[in-house]
C-alpha cells in the first residue's frame, strides 16, 4: 500500500514493481501484475513548509531541538482503496475512510482544495498577502473562492454520497485558519507542474460541456502574470 501522497499512487507502484519483477523474471513479473494488490491512498491535510520560527517554537515547547517538526492543521482525511485480498488491519479504527475507488476523492481534493489554493496563492501574492489566511480576511477573496468551487468546480465532480457543499464550507474555514502560516509564495512555486491537475483539468471539462471558466481562467492568468513578473 503506497502512502506517498501522489495521484494514482497504487497504480504507479504496481506498474513499477511489476516492471522490476519482469526484468528479473518474466513469469514473476506476470504473477505480480496479476496476483499482487496495490491499494491506492489519498491524504488531505494542509502542511506548510517548516520554518526556523517553527523549530524555535517546538524547541521551547518540548525542551529539545527537533530539526524536522511538522506544522499542520487539525483536519485530516485518509482515504484508502479497500483492495486487500488476504485481509487488512482495521484502518477505520484510526479514522481512515475505506472506499472502492480513491480516484474521485483525489479529483475532489485536487480541484477543490488545491485548485482554490493555487488561485489564492497567485492572486493573493500579487495583492500583497503573505499568507493564505490573510487573503481569506478579504471578502473579495472569500467570494471568489466560494464561487470558484460552487459554480465551476463542484459541477465537474461526480461523487454520490459525498456532501461537496459541506467539504467546500470546511475548506473555507481551513483556509482562514490564522495559526496555519501557509505562504502564498510557497503554494505558487512550481506552478507549471501544479496547474494541469489543479486547474486545467477542470477547465477542459467545463469547456467540453460548454460552461463558463471565468474564475478558473482568472487563476491561470494570475499564474502567468506571476511567472512573467507582471
Amino acid at each position: 500500500m503506497s502512502c506517498d501522497n501522489l495521484p494514482s499512487n497504487g497504480a504507479t507502484v504496481k506498474r513499477i514493481v511489476a516492471k522490476l519483477a519482469s526484468l528479473r523474471d518474466a513469469a514473476l513479473g506476470a504473477w505480480v501484475a496479476d496476483k499482487v494488490a496495490f491499494p491506492g491512498t489519498m491524504v488531505d491535510r494542509i502542511v506548510p513548509s517548516t520554518t526556523d520560527a517553527d523549530r524555535a517554537t517546538v524547541a521551547e515547547l518540548i525542551g529539545a531541538d527537533d530539526a524536522r517538526p511538522i506544522m499542520t492543521e487539525p483536519f485530516t482525511q485518509w482515504v484508502i482503496e479497500d483492495n486487500f485480498p488476504d485481509g487488512r488491519p482495521a484502518f477505520e479504527k484510526a479514522g481512515a475512510q475505506l472506499v472502492e475507488d480513491v480516484e474521485p476523492f483525489e479529483r475532489m481534493k485536487l480541484r477543490m482544495l488545491n485548485g482554490s489554493h493555487s488561485t489564492m496563492a497567485y492572486l493573493g501574492y500579487l495583492a500583497g498577502h503573505e499568507y493564505v489566511s490573510d487573503a481569506m480576511g478579504d471578502p473579495a477573496f472569500v467570494a471568489l473562492i466560494h464561487g470558484l468551487m460552487t459554480e465551476e468546480v463542484m459541477p465537474t465532480l461526480d461523487m454520490p454520497g459525498t456532501d461537496l457543499g459541506a467539504y467546500r464550507d470546511q475548506l473555507l474555514e481551513r483556509f482562514a485558519n490564522p495559526a496555519l502560516k501557509h505562504r502564498t509564495w510557497q503554494i505558487a512555486m512550481d506552478g507549471s507542474q501544479k496547474l494541469p491537475q489543479r486547474l486545467l483539468g477542470t477547465v477542459r471539462d467545463r469547456l467540453a460541456a460548454g460552461q463558463s471558466i471565468e474564475r478558473l481562467s482568472l487563476g491561470v492568468a494570475a499564474s502567468d502574470a506571476l511567472c512573467h513578473g507582471h
